[in-house]
């Protein structure tokens, strides 16, 4: 059986390394390459970031391509005063990679994308996990090419949870609400993993522990970690979100999802993602929503393949 094709679009903080750390654990899995954009860290940042996420675990195949620095609307892109406590100043838990060996690619990850998606089809899935601005570039390039892949999956939005970046609005979206709209309202079929899945899927740092006393492919993923635990909510005994690794999981293994609501969805000016009023009754549905997922099958299933995936890096 052929593996499954996969790109990742991601604004590489921790919670998007740890995405990409799913992804090369899942031998079904084939991670043709990674697309970086702005987000919870600056363009540039989150570009060393994925390459370094990539060399830790000795992946220098999997090259790595630059997607937009700001939103549609803007002209340049400000960090949110929210992310370093979160992420760390240089979006990975401050935790020193070393210099990276490769480069960024010379072709733009809005073209590697489309390119892909005319050249796979059915056999790629697009996970978004930042900002959907690369997405609704890649649309206006070729919406039909996007139309006939197998998978879109993003990470994104709240229905019946608060947001994470103000009372309505989830961090992805509102990073740029008008990309949002103009994606949701485009003919795409898209699974969208919100926050009222993720926040359901919370690691402790004793629950990766072990990480640490692997070699260093594992230290770094533990200390990067660690941090994401200890600063999203302040307290290493709750945890942290495994936001983006369920959105990459999800695509996968969609089953992990234990309640899709079928809806049409449109993103407000202030970010808040929201069911159209006007599509409300039409029968056709272009999203699904997750709602509920099996946590811990996801969360036992991640550790065990991501420290397999740590073993096989030696010292």
């Amino acid at each position: 059986m052929a593996k499954m094709k996969m790109i990742i679009d991601c604004d590489t903080g921790i919670d998007d390394a740890l995405a990409i750390a799913y992804i090369l654990s899942n031998p079904d899995i084939d991670l043709i390459g990674v697309v970086a954009t702005f987000g919870n860290t600056y363009l540039k940042d989150c570009i060393r970031n994925s390459i370094g996420i990539l060399e830790n675990f000795d992946r220098y195949d999997v090259k790595v391509y630059a997607g937009s620095s700001h939103g549609l609307n803007e002209g340049s892109f400000e960090k949110h005063t929210g992310s370093d406590p979160v992420h760390g100043k240089n979006g990975i838990g401050d935790v020193d990679l070393g210099e990276n060996k490769g480069s960024v690619q010379d072709v733009s990850g809005i073209d590697f994308i489309v390119d892909s998606a005319r050249k796979y089809g059915q056999d790629l899935h697009l996970v978004f996990v930042g900002p959907l601005t690369d997405l609704y570039k890649c649309i206006e390039k070729d919406e039909e090419a996007l139309c006939e892949v197998g998978k879109i999956t993003i990470m994104g939005g709240a229905l019946t949870v608060q947001g994470n970046r103000d009372i309505y609005s989830e961090a992805n979206i509102a990073s740029d609400p008008l990309a949002a709209k103009k994606v949701f309202s485009s003919k795409l079929k898209i699974d969208v993993i919100p926050l009222d899945v993720t926040l359901k899927t919370l690691f402790r740092v004793k629950d990766i522990a072990h990480w640490n006393s692997s070699n260093k492919a594992g230290k770094n993923i533990y200390e990067i970690a660690r941090f994401y635990y200890e600063g999203e909510y302040g307290d290493e005994q709750i945890g942290g979100a495994m936001h983006d690794p369920l959105a990459a999981f999800a695509s996968y293994d969609p089953s992990i999802i234990t309640n899709w609501f079928p809806c049409n969805l449109t993103a407000e000016d202030s970010g808040r993602t929201i069911c159209t009023f006007e599509e409300l009754n039409l029968k056709e549905k272009r999203h699904r929503v997750a709602l509920d997922v099996d946590g811990k099958r996801f969360t036992d299933t991640y550790i065990d393949m991501v420290s397999k995936l740590i073993e096989k890096c030696g010292l």
